[in-house]
């Protein structure tokens, strides 16, 4: 019995880290990166594709895409015409771990 419900706690957790790392997406880098509207930022899916392409495993897209938002630079951008565009992403203060929770939601994302 005490196994059953470690695992269903374990189970519930890992659930409840998803959302959290959606909320902290939509809360924050939703707000420029949607799935509609370029006037902020490039679109999310092409962000994850274009990350995706480039680091196609999951522990390299996370690292690469986390790595990259924790400190935007010019020298290492996937999306040099986007900081022509937009100019370059502000760094948002959140943390690395954080960050990389966010990454793989997005690895993850099916939509």
């Amino acid at each position: 019995m005490g196994k059953a419900v470690l695992i269903f706690f374990s189970f519930c957790s890992l659930a409840f880290a998803t959302d959290i790392y959606e909320t902290i997406f939509d809360g924050n880098c939703g707000s420029c990166h949607t799935i509609k509207d370029t006037s902020s930022a490039p679109l999310i899916q092409n962000v994850i594709k274009k990350y995706k392409e480039k680091y196609p495993t999951k522990k390299e897209f996370v690292k690469a895409l986390s790595n990259w938002v924790y400190k935007p630079n010019k020298k290492n951008s996937l999306f040099p015409e986007a900081i022509k565009h937009y100019s370059l992403m502000p760094e948002l203060g959140i943390d690395k771990e954080t960050l990389q929770g966010i990454a793989a939601y997005l690895y993850d994302k099916k939509d």
